[in-house]
């Protein structure tokens, strides 16, 4: 299994899933998947989300809340998680604003533990 097929799996068990990466922390997207491809700048994403985990997790360290291993963002449109999957990669998910947070939050865990043993 890629790490694609990982991200469409995600994405069939919960279909406000529009698509996701697997990213290194310097923000490069490793492999990617979308359900409706062009759609999402998921590269862009990856570089601007990563940034923004590594800020997240210096504000978190400095706060006695110890390292990020999870950051949401929810917007108008959409929702983007961002999940700790290894010290070097970060797995990325973006949600139709219709999910259920919580539902999605379980594949981003799932995805993520996957992953890592893919690694």
């Amino acid at each position: 299994m890629s790490f694609r097929d990982l991200i469409e799996r995600m994405h069939d068990k919960d279909a406000c899933i529009r698509g996701g990466a697997l990213a290194g922390t310097d923000g490069l997207a490793v492999e990617e998947w979308q359900a409706s491809p062009g759609v999402l700048d998921l590269p862009a994403l990856c570089a601007e989300m990563a940034q923004f985990f590594r800020e997240s997790g210096r504000i978190a360290g400095e706060s006695g809340l110890g390292a990020a291993s999870e950051v949401c963002v929810e917007g108008d449109l959409g929702t983007v998680m961002i999940r700790r999957v290894t010290e070097d990669y970060l797995l990325l998910l973006v949600a139709d604003p219709a999910s259920i947070p919580g539902k999605s939050r379980f594949q981003l865990r799932q995805g993520a533990r996957r992953a890592k043993e893919m690694l």
